[in-house]
C-alpha cells in the first residue's frame, strides 16, 4: 500500500497548530493558569489530540510499511522506534507521552494542574524530533 502523504501533511500541520496554541500558556504562573478552568481543560485537550495525531501518523506509516499490527499505543511507539521513525534514544519519552494521553482519557481525575503546566513549559519540544523525522523520511521524496 502506498503512503497517504496528504494525510501525513494534514496531521503534521494539526500537530504544529496545537503546539503553537499550547505555547500561549508557557511561562504563565500556576496561579494565572489555575485562575480560569478553561486554561487547563483547553491545554489538556490540545495535548491529548497532539499526541493522538502523532500516534495516527505512526499507525498509518506502520500499516503502509508492513510493520505488523501493534496491540497498544506503547507497542506502536516501540515499532516506530525500531524502524527509526522515532529517533534513537527517545522511545521512553514517547511512551511517556502515550501514558500521559491515557491518563487524560481514562484517569482524567488523576492529572494535576502543575503537571500539565510543567509539560507545556518543559516538554513541548519533545515533538520536534518526531515531526522532523517524519518529514525527512516520508515527505522529502526519499521514500520509495
Amino acid at each position: 500500500m502506498t503512503l497517504d502523504e496528504e494525510k501525513i501533511r494534514q496531521k503534521l500541520h494539526f500537530m504544529r497548530e496545537k503546539l503553537r496554541e499550547l505555547k500561549r500558556f508557557q511561562n504563565m504562573s500556576i496561579e494565572n493558569f489555575k485562575s480560569d478552568v478553561i486554561n487547563e481543560d483547553a491545554a489538556l485537550r490540545m495535548l491529548q489530540v497532539t499526541i493522538e495525531a502523532m500516534l495516527d501518523i505512526c499507525a498509518h506509516i506502520a500499516s503502509r510499511e508492513g510493520w505488523g499490527v501493534p496491540k497498544t499505543y506503547a507497542e506502536l511507539v516501540s515499532a516506530a522506534a525500531r524502524h527509526e521513525l522515532i529517533p534513537r534514544g527517545m522511545e521512553d519519552i514517547y511512551k511517556n507521552m502515550v501514558a500521559f494521553r491515557n491518563r487524560i482519557v481514562h484517569l482524567y481525575d488523576d492529572v494535576n494542574t502543575e503537571e500539565v503546566l510543567n509539560i507545556i513549559n518543559e516538554r513541548l519540544d519533545d515533538f520536534t524530533p518526531f515531526i522532523r523525522s517524519v518529514v525527512e523520511k516520508y515527505l522529502t521524496g526519499r521514500h520509495s
